[in-house]
């Protein structure tokens, strides 16, 4: 008896997440929720950003994106600070 019951209960164990797929896949084709697109997960590495392109239209080279990025840096900074900055020490000093 409780040889059945332990294989009943580890049979409900397996056979457990197949029932919450087959669930959660009901309910997503029925509402229109819970779509799963291949976009939603975009491959990326680091320092290079996503590594195929999406069909989107922004930038998708990444050293397009990176110089992008640098210059809009440059240029925010040269807006609050239009001057090089100095090197603090003005003058010959001894």
């Amino acid at each position: 008896m409780t040889a059945m019951i332990t294989f009943l209960l580890l049979a409900a164990l397996v056979l457990a997440p197949f029932g919450v797929v087959a669930v959660v896949a009901t309910v997503s084709h029925r509402d229109g929720s819970l779509r799963l697109q291949s976009r939603q997960f975009r491959i990326a590495a680091p320092f290079v950003g996503r590594l195929y392109d999406d069909g989107n239209d922004h930038v998708h080279d990444a050293d397009a994106r990176r110089v992008g990025h640098e210059l809009d840096a440059i240029r925010t900074r040269f807006e609050e600070h239009p001057v090089w900055p100095s090197p603090g020490v003005f003058g010959e000093r001894r």
